[in-house]
């Protein structure tokens, strides 16, 4: 029986049921002081409404060894175990593939090249990282497809409204929508998320910030970018771009950016572009790797590089920090021992630009989820958005 209720049961559940199972959807136990925390309802009407899902088989209760106040606390889950999710994060600046549990665990992550907007390398890309999870095709009950660009929960080109943005060659492989590519392969609804907006959603629900209200989490690796989650939930604004900080403006005389704009904070304040100033500067070329050893080792020359792309970084997020009042900015972890640094260098700013009010009770630090923050947002995602219920009436 699916994990959550077919349109024959929708029709007959009340409002307490579905919520119900929408909670346990990822396929996780829960107790009934759980439920009724996450749910804010009476423990009467939660009780009610798993005995009546009992009866009708969705649900079953396990026992448990833990207890609450001297009686044995019993775990609650959908009696069928929610199906997998494929992940396949295609951006700028890299490319990921992999295969999720609903509740977070990460099963398998293939990397792959950057600039990824080609259908034979995502698809490659996917049956890798499906072949190291040891899974089939029919095991994954849904994909979550991870682009620049704004959210799109659908699978047809319906929905995309891009025109002649620049932001087509991320979102359309060989002429066609991607998310079309990934569902035809897979033969599974396909849901369009921003790919900054996973990994913040990872890191605010599975990360060291979990249970904090309001988190902005900076993306680095592949591209300047920013994520925004209030209550548990992603904030993407009327356009569905928010957060696009790589695209403020900075300087009027500035390169021509793709999005048709002159001076773009990224042009000057990315990874890519501090590669290449330190390759220039050190007659060397430059990796992702030599800035997470450079900073692990205290190569002050770089270190200090590092830190003042943070203070420059900083500089912009300040004034993020005074219209959100955030309890916590996340730096994208995956430069390993530099997103530290640069974490450092953000703080320095903060505390330099905005009130000292704010300054101290927002949280800087580096991530703690590394590369799995995108795939673990992907599972935050469709918990939050119900999205197994969506595919299944879908």
């Amino acid at each position: 029986m699916p994990a959550t209720p077919d349109a024959a049961l929708d029709g007959v559940l009340t409002g307490t049921e579905r919520a119900v199972l929408r909670a346990l959807a990822d396929g996780r136990q829960r107790t009934v002081a759980e439920l009724c925390a996450a749910l804010s309802a009476a423990r009467s009407s939660v009780v009610h409404a798993l005995n009546r899902l009992r009866t009708a088989g969705v649900v079953v209760e396990h026992p448990s060894s833990r207890s609450v106040r001297g009686r044995p606390a019993r775990g609650w889950s959908v009696a069928s175990s929610p199906g997998l999710l494929a992940v396949v994060l295609a951006a700028a600046h890299g490319s990921l593939a992999g295969v999720v549990r609903p509740d977070g665990e990460v099963l398998a992550a293939v990397h792959g090249v950057a600039g990824l907007t080609g259908a034979a390398g995502a698809l490659e890309l996917l049956d890798r990282a499906l072949a190291d999870a040891g899974v089939t095709q029919q095991q994954v009950e849904l994909a979550v497809l991870g682009l620049p660009g704004p959210s799109m929960f659908a699978r047809t080109p319906a929905g995309d409204s891009l025109g002649g943005s620049h932001l087509r060659r991320f979102r359309h492989w060989d002429g066609r929508p991607a998310a079309d590519v990934i569902g035809e392969f897979l033969d599974r609804p396909v849901f369009c998320e921003n790919d900054a907006n996973l990994a913040a959603l990872g890191e605010a629900v599975y990360g060291d910030v979990a249970g904090l209200h309001t988190v902005l989490h900076v993306s680095l690796t592949h591209g300047t970018g920013a994520g925004l989650v209030i209550g548990g939930r992603l904030h993407r604004g009327g356009s569905r771009l928010a957060g696009e900080v790589g695209h403020l403006h900075v300087d009027d005389g500035g390169q021509l950016c793709e999005c048709g704009a002159r001076g773009c904070f990224w042009q000057t304040t990315s990874i890519p572009a501090l590669l290449g100033e330190l390759a220039a500067a050190h007659g060397r070329t430059f990796t992702v790797s030599d800035l997470d050893a450079a900073a692990a080792s205290g190569e002050l020359e770089i270190m200090r590089a590092l830190r003042g792309f943070g203070r420059s970084l900083g500089r912009r997020i300040a004034d993020f920090v005074v219209f959100l009042d955030p309890q916590a900015i996340v730096v994208d972890s995956t430069l390993g021992a530099a997103s530290d640094v640069i974490a450092d260098g953000i703080r320095e700013a903060v505390d330099q630009y905005t009130p000292p009010m704010m300054a101290a009770s927002v949280k800087i630090s580096s991530g703690s989820l590394g590369a799995s923050a995108h795939l673990k947002g992907a599972a935050a995602l469709v918990r939050t958005e119900h999205l197994l219920d969506a595919s299944r009436r879908g």
